[in-house]
């Protein structure tokens, strides 16, 4: 039974009216062709060896006796700059291998160079807790209390929550709140698999053809008319709306073999060596493939990318630096992928992290956890930001209040945190306004973060 003659047959029987019945051909209708995707830095980055440097500031004397307390063991370099945005300089004090230190500098140079004028820096964002799960709900969903959606899924949930792969995640804090389906792929060698569940290996000849007779058509037949009686009896309206969803992603609009193609198209054609460092980064170069692939293929509309390596307690130079740089490419790559499929411009890119790290060293040249942090958004729709900056920590990494206009220091402003921040993603992805906003509130920020 085809789709079309199934839905008749709902219709018929009154079913169809209770069903959220999406195709991957809606979606272009039902989210502007819109695509968000979150990157997460786990375990809590540092802010001040990426993108509010602080420098030799020596503003914590009497709290450690490394670097003579400064914030980093590095100066601001004023040739670092794009815009209003500053970027850390690499510190060449021996941590770092000399490969090591010519890496991150040309990664941070070619990040913020290249993506700079669509680039909206926002620092001094107080999570207001160092406890990891805590930051990374508050971060990734703007609120603290457990239950809330991520913004990933929040936004797929609103614009096409019955898609086959609405929402992937790679990891990080993805809580659905049953809001919406969330697929965790473990690589992407499982799309294949899927795609093509009627594939014949060797000798193992599955459902083949017998006497002229189709087989798989009949066990198709059968898997839609059990759907059918399930979705006739079953009187809970999340149910229909999840067996509705296994539906789709049956059905034919649901063209797995299509994300096949765009995967394949990506990985030919766009190089992880070719302008970036061979080797680096390339498990999550290859989540920005089977993201980029799955946008294209009107199967997803939002996504985690997830990169670990950044609770750095001890060696932080060694550790830190080259993770952010990494991170950029991870993140340079995402773009050029996108650019490639022709959906850069529909896409939004937000990178952030638990919290942030102590602004001194602790005595194993490590750096604990500190509740101030920074989020990087990457704009499309043409968006000039011109390298904008809105937000601001004190010269010892505080948070700061600021004017929520310009988002410079206003002793008169507000402190920023992420439900401010979530609250104007929300705003910019166009889903402030939706029903599920007042399911789940976010505080009026009053700010403009992004222009």
């Amino acid at each position: 039974m085809k789709r079309r003659a199934f839905i008749k047959t709902l219709a018929a029987s009154g079913i169809a009216l209770n069903m959220p019945f999406v195709t991957a051909s809606a979606h272009a209708s039902s989210s502007g062709g819109k695509y968000l995707v979150v990157v997460n830095a786990k375990g809590g980055w540092d802010p001040t060896s990426l993108c509010d440097p602080k420098g030799m500031n020596e503003a914590y004397g009497e709290l450690s006796s490394v670097l003579s307390g400064s914030t980093n063991s590095v100066a601001i370099n004023s040739s670092k700059r794009f815009g209003e945005i500053v970027w850390s300089d690499v510190p060449d004090n021996g941590d770092l291998t000399a490969d090591d230190l010519i890496r991150v500098d040309a990664q941070f140079e070619n990040f913020f160079s290249t993506h700079g004028n669509r680039l909206t820096v926002v620092n001094g964002i107080d999570t207001g807790t160092n406890n990891h799960e805590v930051g990374a709900r508050h971060v990734w969903s703007g609120k603290s209390d457990a239950g809330h959606p991520s913004l990933a899924a929040f936004y797929a949930a609103a614009v096409a929550p019955t898609l086959p792969m609405s929402f992937i995640s790679h990891g990080g804090y993805d809580v659905t709140a049953s809001v919406v389906a969330r697929t965790r792929p473990s690589n992407a060698s499982f799309i294949s698999e899927i795609a093509t569940p009627n594939k014949t290996y060797s000798n193992r000849d599955i459902l083949m053809d017998s006497g002229g007779e189709d087989i798989y058509g009949l066990v198709q037949q059968a898997q839609n008319a059990r759907l059918e009686r399930q979705l006739s009896s079953d009187p809970l309206y999340r149910r229909r709306r999840q067996l509705s969803q296994l539906f789709g992603v049956r059905s034919d609009d649901s063209d797995l073999s299509g994300l096949i193609v765009h995967l394949e198209d990506v990985q030919n054609n766009v190089s992880m060596s070719d302008n970036l460092y061979e080797g680096r980064a390339e498990y999550l170069k290859e989540q920005a493939q089977l993201v980029a692939a799955a946008f294209k293929a009107n199967l997803a509309v939002s996504a985690n990318l997830n990169l670990t390596g950044f609770d750095t307690h001890d060696n932080h130079d060694a550790r830190a630096y080259p993770a952010m740089g990494d991170i950029l490419e991870g993140v340079h790559y995402l773009m050029l992928a996108l650019d490639y499929l022709g959906i850069r411009e529909q896409t939004t890119v937000v990178i952030g992290s638990d919290f942030g790290r102590t602004p001194y060293y602790n005595v194993n040249n490590g750096k604990d956890h500190w509740p101030v942090t920074s989020m990087m958004v990457l704009q499309g729709n043409g968006t000039v930001t011109g390298g904008r900056v809105f937000g601001a920590s004190t010269p010892d990494f505080h948070s700061q209040a600021v004017n929520g206009i310009s988002g410079t220091p206003d002793a008169g402003g507000l402190i920023l945190n992420p439900g401010h921040v979530n609250q104007e993603l929300r705003r910019i992805l166009g889903v402030s306004g939706h029903a599920l906003a007042e399911v789940f509130p976010l505080p009026d920020s009053n700010f403009n973060i992004f222009v």
